[in-house]
């Protein structure tokens, strides 16, 4: 197996990892594996590894809903990749504070939507001669790829050493916050709790009540709005606002999904006021 070079010893920006892979494989390990081989006190903070299966706004939306709480020059290594080994870029970002490695699928569309400035690189394998193994292979790009970018970030090696800067591109926002939006109501998340989250961003509470009316789910009809969780009468379904400032649908003590026998794809209409 081939060594790889080690990065160079600086100090060190902490690694968050999110990744569709799940725990009872070895995949998330693997990359943990490579990053401390290179950077042994590397500090690596799962943010998540149960996406789902190449869902890829879910994936965004748990990144934007978390990534503000995390230290500054943290590194976010995202791998939710149904097109490892095709054609498709890999991309870093730069933001103020944060910096973003994923795949180009519209991963870190929510992230950068929000961001007034960011810088870009489209990563090139030619510049990463002495950073990534010879033989990547075209299965597992977290491993062989993305893992040693992150641990040389990590040391304070800069994005634009990994490619050709791109020019600051229009990010469109996967969220809806009136009528007018192009984008369309759609849920993003179901929590472990059943809570379904919306990508309806209509503001605090009060706000929210005087812009919509109702929120279809599948067939059900959901109107009565809650400010917390336990406010909600038993076995009904209402509507709130949560931590992140979206929409939800939850049920008191109760899966709402499951109540509603709703999943991630289950179209939503919003009947605005």
């Amino acid at each position: 197996m081939e060594t790889r070079k080690s990065a160079t010893a600086k100090p060190q920006a902490p690694i968050a990892l999110l990744t569709d892979f799940g725990i009872q494989d070895q995949y998330v390990a693997s990359m943990k594996g490579v990053i401390l081989s290179l950077q042994p006190q590397a500090c690596i903070v799962d943010l998540s590894h149960d996406v789902q299966p190449h869902k890829i706004i879910q994936a965004g939306y748990l990144l934007w809903s978390s990534y503000n709480y995390f230290p500054r020059h943290t590194i976010f290594v995202c791998v939710v990749d149904p097109g490892v080994g095709s054609e498709r870029k890999i991309l870093a970002a730069k933001t103020r504070h944060f910096t973003f490695l994923a795949p180009e699928n519209g991963l870190l569309d929510a992230v950068l939507s929000e961001e007034a400035k960011f810088e870009l690189v489209e990563v090139s394998m030619e510049k990463l001669e002495n950073i990534v193994p010879a033989n990547v292979a075209p299965t597992f790009h977290g491993r062989d790829i993305f893992a040693p970018i992150a641990a040389h970030l990590s040391a304070g090696l800069e994005i634009q050493a990994l490619g050709t800067m791109r020019k600051e591109p229009f990010v469109h926002s996967p969220f809806v916050h009136g009528p007018e939006d192009v984008t369309k109501a759609a849920i993003l998340h179901i929590d472990r709790f059943g809570s379904i989250i919306t990508n309806v961003r209509a503001g605090e509470l009060i706000s929210a009540q005087k812009k919509i009316k109702a929120v279809a789910v599948g067939s059900n009809l959901v109107s009565r709005w809650v400010c917390t969780y336990t406010e909600a009468p038993e076995n009904t379904p209402c509507l709130l606002v949560g931590s992140s400032g979206i929409v939800e649908v939850s049920v008191k003590s109760k899966s709402a999904a499951a109540l509603l026998s709703v999943g991630t794809e289950t179209p939503l209409k919003v009947y605005w006021q």
